[in-house]
């Protein structure tokens, strides 16, 4: 089973669009028998500055919907619910710009897809390594928590090790939003 979801990643991999982006990125090494839990389980360890944003996301995408309902019902109470919807934003965007951003690792360059990722890492990893992983871009397109199997990882010039993995666990809705932004940052032929 593992051995054909591998073959099929590695299809995948050919055909599917990839981009590079400056991504922050979190790793950690996994056991095989929680490499299939749901990346977003407390178990895991997941930084702050990744739940935040991400809750931050979830609630825009909540209010966001509601609103869009509202406002086939009652288009004045949606315009005053967006208005403090916006005055939300200018808050927590303040609260972002001076309290997280100093929280925040500094982007690196990441190459991904739906299927996989390379980043760099400090250390070699072991090929067929289980990582559990968090990826946010730095414009807040999106964070994501996923499960991944390491497929290389080699040494390059800078001293670092270009590791490529193809996910294991990635919710749909994520792989929705690494869609999305594969399609806008996409140069047009």
């Amino acid at each position: 089973m593992e051995n054909l979801q591998h073959q099929s990643a590695n299809m995948e991999r050919r055909v599917m669009s990839r981009i590079d982006a400056a991504l922050r990125v979190n790793y950690q090494i996994i056991s095989d028998d929680v490499a299939l839990n749901d990346p977003y389980d407390p178990n895991f360890v997941l930084p702050r500055y990744f739940l935040l944003l991400a809750e931050l996301d979830q609630f825009d995408h909540a209010v966001n919907y509601e609103l869009e309902q509202l406002t086939e019902k009652d288009q004045q109470i949606a315009r005053i619910l967006s208005l403090f919807n916006q005055k939300l934003n200018l808050i927590t965007g303040s609260l972002y710009d001076a309290i997280v951003q100093s929280m925040l690792p500094i982007p690196e360059h990441v190459n991904f897809s739906e299927t996989g990722f390379s980043f760099f890492s400090e250390r070699p990893i072991q090929e067929g390594t289980y990582i559990h992983v968090t990826l946010s871009h730095p414009e807040n397109f999106f964070h994501i928590a996923a499960t991944a199997q390491v497929v290389y990882s080699r040494a390059e010039e800078n001293g670092k090790f270009r590791t490529g993995a193809y996910f294991i666990t990635l919710h749909p809705q994520d792989r929705v939003k690494l869609a999305e932004c594969i399609t806008v940052s996409k140069p047009k032929d």
